[in-house]
């Protein structure tokens, strides 16, 4: 079983850059999607600006999202 995630505790470094063309680090895209539930790369980059430049961060924006995201799962 996968242990819960704890947003204090980042996998990298906080002050780790992730979007580089707007300097948005590991830290505040964390911050970001676990405070405001975020779902997408959409409300990502409307919250942070990480992935309106070259878009090369969207693969790990993703990943991020994936892991922390609010999951809600359909009840049938």
């Amino acid at each position: 079983m996968d242990r819960p995630y704890i947003p204090d505790t980042c996998d990298g470094c906080p002050s780790k850059i992730v979007c580089r063309c707007l300097n948005v680090t590991e830290a505040e895209v964390v911050q970001h999607i676990t405070r405001l539930e975020l779902r997408t790369i959409r409300e990502l980059r409307y919250h942070t600006g990480a992935g309106e430049g070259c878009t090369c961060c969207h693969a790990q924006l993703e990943e991020y999202l994936e892991k922390l995201g609010c999951v809600h799962e359909m009840v049938s």
